[in-house]
């Protein structure tokens, strides 16, 4: 009987893949072409900040009115094979101005922050970012007596092998010296399980720099089969615990297709899962889903926890997002959705966006009555004000 189903299976998917082949061209000529907004000006919903490398993430900077910005590497296969290096910024959200942060190796530190045979990376690819608000206590004479005043910054690095970054940084009433250059210090790392692990995100979970973070599929597959997995909503990942004592384990039961971004309010995690429109919580063993659409009607990227509520980033994934991946292509004006959701996976509201200046949403971090929007492929951040 087994055996039947799963000759019957197989046929079914041979038959869907066929259908695809044959129909593509049809397909292509009908996809709803975005239009191609590569000038950075403004159309009047959004107000925008330019020049900028793919803001992907932000991070929240404790007791100011700023966050981090991870400049995204970028996805290769958007940039003709190339993974450029990416940059760490600081944005005052009163000024909206762009500062790039400086960075400092602390080596040898007594934290006991990361693996302690982790060594400084060679270059930096960041990715999803998050910040926590304490640090261990130390004696460490190389950065006290202000440590009492650090917070912790961890960063997913696209290395050869993947790793989490961390950092010390410290707010701006914080001075060391007469620059007024933003300064990171780097105080350790953690590698990836093995060469094929691809994090998306992290959310760390104590001042020791534990974290949970998504492995969004293995290094190794080739576009066509990331399309395979994705059209069938197929699992491709799953999330990665590591302990500062332990070390990595998998979170049960987090299984899916694309985990994306990742946060947590109290000891709940939640993840976003891109290719099927659903934001899961996890508590201890029990997993809660929330499908939030269909697969052709949005997928979620980001998650940001504020005053714990989650500001989840929604990307329309409808064929027409096909057309934007030219490399050569700057901006393509996509539609893209907010969504704000309660620790109990509530929606409290929807923001939905068409034909605005920018292109595929990854981040969102409201501010006052603002909402600070970030993309994985573009050159600027967009400030839309909420109106009642």
């Amino acid at each position: 009987m087994f055996k039947n189903l799963l000759k019957i299976l197989i046929v079914l998917v041979l038959l869907a893949i066929t259908g695809l082949l044959l129909l593509g061209p049809i397909l292509k000529s009908n996809l709803p072409q975005y239009p191609n907004l590569d000038k950075c000006i403004s159309k009047g919903t959004l107000e925008l900040i330019c020049d900028l490398q793919n803001p992907e993430d932000f991070a929240e900077i404790p007791n100011e009115d700023a966050v981090i910005v991870s400049q995204f590497a970028g996805l290769a296969e958007l940039n003709d094979g190339e993974t450029k290096v990416g940059l760490l910024s600081h944005l005052n959200l009163k000024t909206m101005e762009i500062t790039d942060y400086e960075i400092s190796f602390i080596q040898d530190n007594e934290l006991g922050i990361g693996d302690k045979d982790c060594k400084p990376y060679k270059n930096l690819f960041p990715h999803g970012i998050d910040t926590f608000k304490k640090i261990p206590a130390s004696t460490d004479e190389k950065l006290s007596p202000f440590l009492e005043e650090a917070h912790l910054l961890a960063v997913v690095n696209h290395e050869e092998r993947d790793r989490i970054e961390y950092f010390l940084f410290f707010s701006e009433d914080i001075v060391f010296s007469d620059s007024a250059q933003k300064e990171l210090f780097w105080v350790g790392c953690v590698e990836a399980p093995d060469f094929n692990t691809y994090f998306n995100d992290v959310v760390i979970s104590d001042e020791y720099g534990s974290f949970y973070a998504t492995h969004q599929y293995n290094k190794d597959w080739n576009f066509s089969k990331l399309e395979f997995f994705n059209t069938f909503r197929l699992d491709t990942g799953f999330v990665y615990k590591w302990d500062h004592i332990k070390g990595f384990s998998k979170l049960k039961n987090s299984g899916g297709a694309w985990p994306n971004g990742i946060e947590m309010i109290d000891e709940i995690v939640f993840v976003s899962y891109r290719m099927n429109g659903m934001v899961s919580a996890f508590n201890g063993s029990d997993r809660k889903d929330f499908k939030f659409r269909t697969y052709l009607n949005g997928g979620s990227d980001n998650i940001i926890a504020k005053d714990n509520v989650l500001w989840v980033a929604v990307q329309n994934s409808d064929l027409g997002g096909l057309t934007c991946m030219r490399p050569d292509q700057v901006q393509c004006a996509t539609p893209f959705s907010v969504l704000e959701i309660n620790k109990d996976l509530k929606l409290l509201n929807e923001f939905d966006f068409n034909n605005v200046a920018f292109g595929g949403l990854s981040a969102v971090y409201p501010y006052s009555n603002k909402l600070i929007l970030g993309s994985y492929k573009s050159d600027r951040i967009a400030i839309y004000e909420i109106t009642d």
